[in-house]
């Protein structure tokens, strides 16, 4: 994985969510209609979450939902969507809106994304993501404050 890019094929931007299952189903869509995950991904997330509480969860208004690679991962992939409202996990009183799903093949193959999202918290920067109108818009911000 060279550079992560944000396109049509992996951001949704204002997404109607009905629930925390609904909106971890919406994200990891993505990766799944991209090629890189299949079906039992999604629900390994979601029995995870019912299993060990909102682990996914790692700061105020974003969730990265992912599981092991042996649960259906094929490649490395990454989403990213902002919901219209947020959503509350089990067991948590933090509302969140912004949700980067991602799959790895290997322990080691997603460090660049994890880089980039600990940028992304440490320049605080998901209120500001949660309220972009556009991909464009996305972008713009992260290549503004992300290094």
């Amino acid at each position: 994985m060279d550079e992560i890019e944000f396109n049509a094929d992996n951001v949704e931007i204002h997404v109607e969510a009905s629930n925390w299952e609904d909106a971890i189903r919406k994200s990891i869509f993505l990766l799944e209609k991209n090629g890189h995950v299949n079906k039992n991904y999604v629900e390994s997330v979601i029995q995870n979450i019912k299993e060990y509480g909102p682990y996914i969860v790692i700061y105020p208004g974003l969730a990265i939902p992912h599981t092991r690679p042996e649960n259906g991962a094929i490649k490395i992939g990454y989403s990213l969507i902002t919901l219209k409202n947020p959503v509350y996990f089990p067991n948590s009183n933090t509302p969140v809106n912004v949700l980067i799903s991602f799959s790895a093949t290997d322990s080691d193959t997603h460090l660049e994304l994890i880089k980039m999202i600990v940028n992304i918290v440490n320049s605080d920067l998901i209120d500001e993501i949660s309220k972009v109108c556009s991909i464009d818009e996305l972008n713009q911000l992260l290549s503004k404050n992300v290094k």
